[in-house]
């Protein structure tokens, strides 16, 4: 068989082609990381609702579902499993995500270095949460699943920064606010505060502390133990976050800039719904609506904080 060299027009048009893929796979990343971490936050609301329905177990083996790829027709093994199909959608748009920021934009140590480690952090949490289901959700895999879901929401966050246009524009538009060190500091306190409190909320739930302080916003119980210390750490770390949001909503809003006025009213406003959700799960005796919403109130105030101290660090160019 003779050999056909390709021709210069040939050549010209597969590397125009491949050109063309990439700036399509390029202009795919802003969308995928706000998906994903839309997607991550809803995974951690059905999560919450799997866990107050009590069907942590609906699906008592993993992968499967009790020996099935598509479950029985019971209840809480599709509660399980619809958490299970959640998951892994949201899983592969995470793993698109982090190819192709290692893949693009490699040379930005702010979105590569992210893009990989929350990879590696799925790579993590999803045997965890077999190990979860096969040792009967035991509370301290419990702990650190929610611990590693919220690494991988504020991971995602900061993702969103490096690569959405609207974060860049952001960062131009209100750079000489962004600049200033205070709001750094503040926005770095508020968000590790707020990553603590969602955990000592894991351990009130799962050391079965949740109702052992009947008043608010004191204890109001005539005893001390383990259990209502383990429940007023949570609540004094809750009234610092909720303090920390609201001093930074306001120190927001006086800078009177549109955009950064919009951040300040949505942490500003998920705070005091939080507040009003931390009330009604005391004062309703744990209602699920109540429940379920406060964890992933959390989750959204946790992600929001990390936005803001992306927007304050995160380059816009390296």
């Amino acid at each position: 068989m003779d050999f056909i060299p390709h021709t210069k027009g040939e050549k010209m048009a597969v590397s125009t082609t491949k050109q063309t893929s990439e700036v399509r796979l390029r202009h795919l990343m802003p969308g995928l990381a706000v998906s994903s971490l839309v997607s991550v936050i809803a995974l951690v609301a059905m999560g919450s609702i799997v866990r107050v329905t009590g069907y942590g177990l609906g699906c008592p083996d993993w992968p499967l579902c009790h020996g099935r790829v598509i479950p029985p027709a019971l209840t809480g093994a599709w509660v399980e499993f619809t958490h299970r199909l959640i998951g892994g959608a949201t899983g592969l748009q995470i793993v698109l995500l982090g190819v192709l920021a290692w893949r693009y934009e490699r040379r930005r140590r702010w979105v590569s270095v992210p893009g990989a480690a929350v990879v590696a952090l799925l790579a993590i949490q999803v045997p965890l949460g077999g190990l979860h289901v096969i040792f009967e959700i035991p509370p301290l895999t419990g702990l650190i699943h929610t611990g590693i879901a919220m690494l991988i929401v504020g991971l995602l966050a900061v993702l969103a920064v490096g690569i959405h246009p609207a974060a860049r524009r952001l960062q131009r538009d209100a750079a000489p606010i962004l600049r200033n060190r205070r709001l750094l500091g503040w926005a770095s306190f508020a968000a590790g505060a707020t990553y603590l409190l969602i955990l000592t909320g894991s351990l009130v739930t799962r050391s079965g502390a949740s109702l052992v302080c009947p008043g608010f916003p004191l204890c109001g119980a005539s005893y001390s133990s383990t259990l209502t210390t383990i429940q007023m750490l949570h609540r004094y770390t809750a009234y610092s976050v909720v303090a920390l949001a609201l001093g930074l909503t306001v120190w927001l809003l006086r800078q009177r800039h549109a955009g950064m006025n919009r951040m300040a009213y949505a942490i500003g406003g998920l705070a005091v719904a939080q507040v009003g959700l931390g009330m009604s799960n005391v004062l309703l005796r744990l209602p699920m609506w109540s429940r379920v919403l406060h964890l992933t109130v959390a989750a959204s105030i946790w992600a929001g904080l990390v936005i803001l101290w992306g927007l304050c660090r995160v380059p816009q160019e390296e």
